[in-house]
């Protein structure tokens, strides 16, 4: 076995640490349970809030249910990022400054 395959071995061994450590403190990574459920239980609030917002029935229990599943995440950190995934890109040469007086 080669220098690389040795380097490649080790460094697929210590991500694989790296992984069930992260899974086992309960704040996830590459694949872990609570990143995941983050993401299902924003989709759920979305796909509710747009239910009720549309004038359908939304199931008794399942807002407070999903906001109390999200508020635990968050407490724990597991929720990686709150950015808009969708937010149209900022008008050409604002780069997010205030425009001038």
């Amino acid at each position: 076995m080669g220098f690389l395959d040795k380097a490649k071995a080790a460094a697929n061994e210590l991500a694989a640490k790296a992984d069930t450590a992260l899974a086992s403190s309960g704040l996830g990574g590459p694949g872990g349970a609570s990143g995941g459920d983050a993401d299902k239980y924003l989709h759920d609030l979305g796909v509710l809030t747009y239910l009720e917002l549309s004038g359908r029935p939304v199931p008794p229990g399942e807002r407070d249910r999903v906001l109390g599943e999200l508020r635990s995440l968050d407490d724990r950190g597991a929720i990686r990022s709150w950015a808009l995934h969708t937010a149209p890109p900022p008008a050409p040469g604002a780069a997010g400054f205030p425009p001038p007086p």
